[in-house]
């Protein structure tokens, strides 16, 4: 019930991300959604892939600090109000998220909101979405996508 994402420690300076992106390129990986939250000397790059754990078998290889982490995915119209009603299932059943992003689906007209919960409440999270009405996404699902 929920997708690997690879977090990839990297320092803030000049040329790292073309040097990670380029990285990628040239072992023909291909990401499906990327995102970084950033400080002023260090930065966490989030990424989906549909081979996570030989992606990150070849980054940790290459010496990238990295992890895997388990994210929820949810399938919703790329339309006003779609990732408040998930926000608000969430929010009212008394759990908090600790990021969120999204991205458009490959060949739908869908966006797919990624978000990370407590790792002992993913479960819970991800079938109480389902309860009200909601498609999640596991990571099976997302490399046909």
């Amino acid at each position: 019930m929920y997708i690997h994402q690879i977090s990839v420690f990297i320092e803030n300076k000049p040329g790292n991300i073309a040097n990670f992106t380029n990285f990628l390129a040239e072992h023909k990986i291909d990401m499906r959604a990327f995102q970084i939250a950033d400080s002023s000397d260090f930065g966490i790059i989030r990424i989906i892939v549909d081979d996570p754990f030989n992606t990150l078998t070849l980054l940790r290889d290459n010496d990238w600090i990295c992890n895997l982490t388990h994210v929820i995915g949810v399938k919703l119209p790329d339309e006003p109000g779609s990732m408040a009603k998930a926000m608000n299932v969430i929010a009212s059943n008394g759990y908090s998220v600790d990021y969120v992003y999204a991205f458009l689906a490959r060949g739908t007209d869908d966006a797919l909101m990624v978000f990370r919960v407590k790792d002992e409440d993913t479960d819970k999270v991800a079938a109480l979405l389902v309860r009200n009405g909601m498609k999640t996404v596991d990571q099976e699902d997302l490399t046909k996508m």
